[in-house]
This record gives structure tokens, sequence and C-alpha cells, in this order.
């Protein structure tokens, strides 16, 4: 049995979703609370297995909510999100803290409401079900990275691949970051739209020219491509220029896009040799046989270890299978990088 605690401040979200879920065997709802202020008190006393929270509620926001929770109690957070600008830019922050999902709230439609409880339900049982998370350390971002163009280095890539937990890791990242790196590559697991806004809150935080990737963009130090969701991302070459293509085929290892498919673009397309490979904290195994090609092929590949993933399951097979040249905790990734640039 899943324990779901519900955090909304409209009394009618909470009810509808309690009166879904009594008849289900598998999820029960051991509380409901209005704010994040009663939600602590109620993690404390019930520990449940996942929370639906409420993007925008007054009082403690759910950033604030989710930065106290995942260092103590460690739960797979599902964002109940609106359709608005200010929703989705909420949403886009949760996941950079810490939430694994979210789902939309409904347009007002019989349709879409229904639309939501199934998607709400499917993903409870998902992360209840299949999800332990680790205990989280808030990585407060320290002092910029400096980097030695002089050594003229021979990677001329960096590849990073993410899930589950991704977003947040991907910000710590990059935060560390000079401004003067080969192009970096991202795949994320995330739905279309809310690319656009992590690559904008991206390219605040960091500091980077962090765009989302568009067919055809030629790929420039300094730059920083985020893969558009529902969208492959290729790294292509012609002419010594290296450029994106997008592509729609069907998902790769369950996802489009697929880490995998861009891993797979960079070592199949003779550029492995000169690329270093990330393969981040997520469910599943995307991006396992893509980074292990790019090490065959010549590339330095690093796999996130299991301590300071959120998830670790695609690290996990990535280092399984071979992939990895070396395992390390998200804290030390930016200093290796530069390290393995300037050897």
């Amino acid at each position: 049995m899943i324990k779901l605690l519900i955090v909304d401040d409209q009394n009618i979200v909470r009810n509808v979703l309690s009166d879904t879920f009594k008849d289900d065997p598998t999820i029960q709802v051991v509380g409901t609370a209005a704010n994040a202020n009663e939600a602590q008190k109620l993690v404390e006393s019930l520990r449940p297995d996942v929370i639906s929270l409420d993007v925008v509620m007054p009082g403690m926001s759910g950033i604030e909510f989710l930065n106290w929770l995942m260092p103590k109690y460690p739960t797979p957070v599902i964002m109940l999100s609106t359709y608005t600008q200010s929703g989705a830019d909420a949403t886009v922050a949760a996941l950079s803290n810490g939430a694994v999902d979210f789902v939309q709230k409904p347009d007002g439609s019989e349709d879409d409401f229904l639309r939501m409880l199934k998607e709400l339900t499917s993903k409870i049982k998902k992360y209840g079900t299949e999800l332990k998370l680790q205990k989280q350390t808030l990585f407060v971002k320290s002092s910029k990275l400096k980097f030695n163009e002089e050594k003229n280095t021979k990677y001329k890539i960096i590849a990073i691949g993410a899930s589950t937990g991704g977003t947040q890791a991907i910000d710590y990242i990059l935060g560390r970051f000079p401004t003067n790196l080969p192009p970096i590559v991202i795949v994320q697991h995330m739905p279309e739209y809310f690319t656009s806004l992590f690559a904008m809150r991206l390219k605040t935080t960091s500091g980077l020219n962090v765009i989302e990737a568009s067919n055809g963009d030629i790929l420039e130090n300094g730059g920083v491509y985020l893969a558009p969701g529902d969208k492959h991302l290729l790294v292509r070459r012609l002419a010594g220029k290296m450029y994106i293509e997008l592509e729609t085929f069907e998902k790769v290892s369950g996802h489009r896009p697929s880490v995998d498919v861009m891993f797979d673009s960079i070592a199949k397309g003779k550029m492995g040799n000169h690329c270093i490979g990330i393969i981040l904290t997520g469910m599943g195994r995307d991006g396992a046989n893509g980074i292990k090609n790019i090490r065959t092929t010549g590339g330095y590949t690093i796999g996130q270890d299991e301590k300071s993933s959120v998830v670790y399951g695609m690290p996990k097979e990535a280092f399984q299978l071979g992939g990895v040249n070396q395992q390390s905790s998200l804290i030390d990734i930016p200093q290796k990088i530069i390290q393995i640039l300037e050897t």
C-alpha cells in the first residue's frame, strides 16, 4: 500500500483526490494539508511514500518546503502544476529543487480532469513502488572554476544525460562551469515547453549561454544546448564543424529525447574520442549503452555515484555495463571535468 499525502490550498482539490483514491487498493491517502506548514507536521508523523504538492500556495512556498523536506525525509514529490506561465515557471523551479515529476491541473473540461486523475494515479504508483530516494544534500554553488584554454585540450564536446533528479544536478554543474569550455549538449528527460523554461532558468542561474537547441545549431565554445522536449538531439559533423540535428522518430530506451540517441550520435559520428560523457541521476537505463560506446571509441566518461544520486538507476546501469571510466560525487564532477580537459 502506497501512503499518499495531498498538499493543496484548495479544499475541493483535496476532497476530490481523497475520494478518487479511497477505493484504490494500492493507494492510501494518509493525510491532507492546506499549506506547507501543515504538511511539515504531517510528514514527520505519517512518513508518506509519495506527496502530491500544489505548485503555488500561500505562506511557505513549495520550493521552501522541498528544501526542508529532501535533506530530512527524502520523498518522491509530484507537483500539481497550473497551465499558467507562473505555474510552469514554479514547476521548473520545483524540479530543480528536488521534485521528481509533475502533473498539470485540468483546464476546466471533464476530459482534461479525467486525464489529470489518470496521469496522477499512474505516477503515484510508479514512484511509490519503484523509487526509493537517497537522502539529498543541498549542494551550495561555490565560486566559478577556471579553464586554461592554452592546454589545447583534445576534448571538443561535453555531453550530459540525466532524468529524475537531473534538473538539480545539471543546475549545480553548470553553476560551477566557466564560460570558455567546449560546447555542452544536454538531454534531460522533460516534456516540451518545459525544456525552454528550464533552459532560461539555467541561463540565469549559471551565467552561461544556455539555449533550447534548434535544428542546425552550430556548436560553439561556451555554448550549452538543451534538447527540446519530445525531440531527439543528435550531434553531426560536417566540414570540421559540429552541429545539431533534431529528429522525432520513435522513442529509444523509452524516451524522446533519449540520452542513448545523443551519446550514440557522437560515438558513431567519429567524435567519441573527442567527447567527455557524463551520465547523471535518473530512473531506468537510458544512456547506458550510448555512454559505453563513447568510452569504447576513446572518450572519457563519468557516472554520478550512488550516494549523491537522487535515483541511482541510469548511472548504475552504465557502471555495471562498463560504460564509465570513473564514478564521482556530484559535488566533484565539475572539477573533474576541468581536470580532464586540461590533462
